[in-house]
């Protein structure tokens, strides 16, 4: 094969690389479009149903972090919303008891959120590839709920701000949803 072939030939490769590994990282999450609003819809109804009126004493929000969220890229987004889901999960490995929600509900709440959302949500985000790391600002909020959790003794009143809390959280994150 003479040079100029091979030099066309090579740059023509490199051409379809180029074209197939753009189709396939152009990270379409296919869930995100269709179906995060209706699992995020199922969480905050069983959210709803779990207990009675929400508290409307004011509860610590990471407002800042979801305002930094509408200038950034979609995988920080992503790995934000997983991030979140993750450490709502981890709220409810707490002792609950004294809230005196409907189980059914929580429970239902929490597999939803475990094996729908959280899975799909880290699937999309590991789509990207070199997205920051972790939101450490997202777990320090978390933790921040858990020691008010502890000094209250996790009482039916700390229970109920959690799920304000999280009702808050889920809310934010569907409209981030939006725009992913």
């Amino acid at each position: 094969m003479s040079s100029k072939k091979m030099n066309d030939v090579q740059m023509w490769t490199y051409l379809v690389l180029v074209f197939c590994s753009a189709q396939s990282h152009g990270y379409d999450c296919k869930w995100m479009t269709s179906q995060y609003g209706i699992v995020n819809g199922e969480a905050l109804s069983l959210l709803r149903q779990m207990g009675g009126k929400f508290s409307s004493e004011i509860v610590p929000f990471p407002e800042r972090i979801y305002k930094k969220m509408e200038n950034v890229t979609d995988a920080d987004q992503l790995r934000l919303m997983a991030e979140v889901t993750e450490q709502i999960v981890k709220l409810f490995d707490d002792d609950y008891a004294a809230a005196r929600w409907d189980t059914g509900a929580l429970d239902n709440f929490l597999n939803i959120l475990q094996t729908r959302q959280l899975k799909e949500l880290e699937s999309c985000a590991a789509a990207y590839p070199n997205t920051r790391r972790r939101p450490l600002k997202v777990r320090r909020h978390f933790r921040e709920l858990r020691q008010m959790l502890r000094k209250n003794n996790y009482s039916r009143e700390s229970w109920e701000k959690i799920r304000r809390a999280v009702l808050l959280h889920l809310t934010r994150m569907g409209i981030i949803a939006g725009h992913v």
